[in-house]
């Protein structure tokens, strides 16, 4: 029960039924929030904070982008491979056809466990903690590199789809918890840029993925088996280092009802001994929710959860479903049909990825700056990706096949699908990740980023297995379908997405109600 989770000294006890407790929490949370400073809830980037970020997303994040992207360059090193251990089980020969079939699986059971592991990632966030949650799932990342990278030397290729599976479940839970621990450590000025961390690892490790699948790296039919191998080495540098990181406070304080810890954890983020007016808000946040029953999945799809919910969802449906995951997984056969030949396409696909990740570092500044939002800079990654994606559908359709005549619109096309990434990190990349933990109160956080981030993972799983096949209907024209997306996406967070940049639950709450259809007035 909450109320044996939560204890605060002075802590009042509501009367009445469930809604009017409720209505005196919100009250006296507005009280709070009127009464504090805003200036006394800023921080700084301390050395504590800078450890904590890097250790949660070296082994979560990073493994996460990691496995996006390391399945690109070997990919059909592997399938050849497909076929030889197959003869060696079963005495029989597949196809290449066949074969591609049982690679095209390998590869998209990773968003399977994604799915499976985002579900469930609210009840590991709650039972073992964030931080605690976020260690064990080295035992899945183990076991997956493990299945992986052995599949070669003992000739057992279905041993990679096993793998692809339990990566992909851990790759699920860090997809939800770490943004999670990142939005609960962080002060309020600089919740964006540090939620934002994670993104970054994200795109960092997918660039690392595509530069050692290099055939004069590791992407040689003798050495493949090491690309997968590499995943121990970031989970050994977290499990060196995560301990020695605070827990959430927030967890501790409102999840656990122990004060005293989160004290001591707060006071060793913010590198300072005073830390009573940030504490006093997550007290006063624990007090608005204790007398609530606890978040289930369930509740998040009844009122007051419904709205808050809805719109993490769907920020997370316009991240996916923008097309973004067509250029990460299907680059060098978009710059193919693009016209590029020989090894241009794996090299532009390497420039794409480093502009990629250069891009994120810039949004990092740009989140939390003062003449930017969360609302405007996921506006303005829709709207270029709105644009870029229409022009490189005209330059691909003028490109033909590559010529000499027309290799102009070749590198055009390059230079656009370059810009559409460029976009995507500007706002859209991060943003949704970070978003759901903001308009939600740590109570209910768990199951909030649960099923948002399997929204996420589903669409995901959707765009990856539908793309070729649609690419097969339309050709070039494809893009079109994820400009018709974007658009309505734009539309959707013009109207009803509220700014959360520098405020606190309560604050946003307010304003998603004002959003809300048919409510004018604010609660």
């Amino acid at each position: 029960m909450a109320d044996e989770k939560v204890r605060l000294s002075g802590g009042s006890r509501y009367q009445g039924d469930q809604s009017e407790r409720l209505l005196d929490s919100k009250e006296a949370a507005k009280a709070l929030n009127h009464s504090v400073d805003p200036a006394q809830l800023e921080g700084r980037l301390t050395l504590p904070l800078i450890f904590a970020i890097f250790a949660v997303t070296i082994g979560g994040s990073f493994q996460f982008g990691y496995h996006i992207g390391n399945v690109n360059a070997p990919g059909s090193l592997i399938t050849d491979w497909y076929i030889e251990s197959h003869h060696h089980l079963f005495n029989t020969t597949i196809t290449k056809e066949q074969a591609d079939l049982a690679w095209s699986v390998s590869v998209g059971i990773f968003a399977v466990g994604g799915m499976a592991g985002s579900l469930l990632s609210g009840w590991f966030a709650d039972k073992l903690g964030r931080k605690g949650s976020i260690l064990f799932n080295n035992l899945f990342i183990f076991l997956a590199t493990a299945l992986m990278s052995l599949a070669k030397f003992v000739n057992v290729y279905y041993m990679i789809t096993a793998g692809r599976l339990v990566i992909g479940f851990a790759s699920g839970l860090a997809s939800s918890i770490v943004p999670m621990y990142l939005t609960e450590v962080s002060p309020n000025n600089l919740r964006g840029t540090i939620g934002s961390v994670s993104q970054l690892l994200v795109t960092v490790s997918i660039l690392v993925a595509q530069i050692l699948g290099l055939p004069f790296i590791w992407g040689s039919e003798k050495l493949w088996p090491l690309i997968f191998a590499f995943s121990v080495i970031p989970a050994v540098v977290q499990l060196v280092t995560l301990p020695f990181c605070p827990e959430s406070p927030k967890y501790n304080l409102i999840v656990k009802g122990n004060a005293e810890q989160a004290e001591k954890d707060l006071k060793k983020l913010r590198n300072k001994t005073d830390v009573s007016a940030e504490l006093d808000v997550i007290k006063e946040e624990a007090a608005a929710v204790r007398d609530i029953p606890k978040a289930t999945l369930a509740s998040m799809f009844r009122s007051p959860m419904l709205w808050p919910m809805f719109i993490a969802i769907m920020m997370m449906l316009s991240q996916q479903f923008s097309g973004i995951n067509v250029t990460m997984f299907y680059s060098t056969k978009v710059f193919q049909d693009a016209g590029l030949k020989g090894n241009e396409p794996f090299y532009a696909t390497i420039a794409m990825g480093a502009m990629n990740v250069a891009m994120t570092i810039v949004s990092l500044w740009l989140v939390d700056h003062p003449k930017f939002g969360r609302r405007s800079l996921h506006m303005g990654g829709l709207f270029g990706m709105l644009i870029t994606s229409i022009l490189i559908v005209v330059s691909m359709t003028l490109a033909g096949d590559g010529d000499d005549q027309n290799k102009l619109f070749s590198y055009a096309s390059i230079i656009l699908v370059v810009l559409f990434v460029v976009s995507f990190a500007t706002g859209p990349g991060s943003i949704p990740w970070f978003f759901v933990s903001e308009i939600f109160p740590s109570s209910a956080r768990g199951a909030a980023n649960s099923i948002a981030c399997m929204s996420n993972w589903l669409a995901n799983f959707i765009v990856g297995t539908s793309f070729l096949p649609l690419n097969n209907i339309l050709g070039k024209n494809t893009f079109l379908v994820f400009a018709g997306m974007l658009l309505f996406f734009l539309l959707f967070t013009y109207k009803y997405v509220p700014e959360t940049k520098g405020k606190t639950v309560e604050q946003i709450s307010e304003d998603l109600n004002k959003t809300k259809p048919g409510n004018s007035a604010s609660s």
